[in-house]
């Protein structure tokens, strides 16, 4: 088995097992990257979106990134696995993530989390239930 299809039997596994716990958004993005051996590279809103409330992003090795999407009626029941083609999307996200908090209330990023998700949807990855 390919590394980057190992790495989405494990994410595909973890984002089942914490389905149904009574965590937050970011407990249950945090949680799939520990049990996925990935990283949480940002957690963030998405205004104006009729079907996602919330996108968070996991990366492991491969160039691998896997999406985890919360839905308007607050479930997370909607992810994918993406290559680096996304990377130009993810990487502002990424980096608002990375800043102090002090700075992250300064920035919007909500544009950047639109476009990221409106480039899934647009590729076909958006986020099957």
């Amino acid at each position: 088995m390919a590394l980057d299809e190992l790495d989405l039997a494990i994410f595909k596994m973890a984002v089942e097992s914490v389905r149904s716990l009574s965590l937050s958004f970011n407990q249950k993005a945090a949680e799939i990257a520990t049990r996925s051996h990935g990283v949480l590279v940002f957690d963030v809103r998405v205004d104006g979106d009729s079907e996602v409330q919330r996108i968070a992003a996991i990366r492991y090795r491969a160039d691998q990134t896997g999406v985890v999407a919360l839905d308007r009626q607050g479930l997370v029941t909607r992810s994918c696995m993406v290559n680096g083609t996304f990377s130009h999307f993810i990487s502002p996200l990424e980096n608002w993530a990375s800043m102090p908090l002090s700075m992250q209330a300064k920035i919007d990023v909500t544009v950047h989390a639109g476009l990221f998700l409106g480039a899934l949807r647009n590729a076909g990855h958006m986020l099957g239930s």
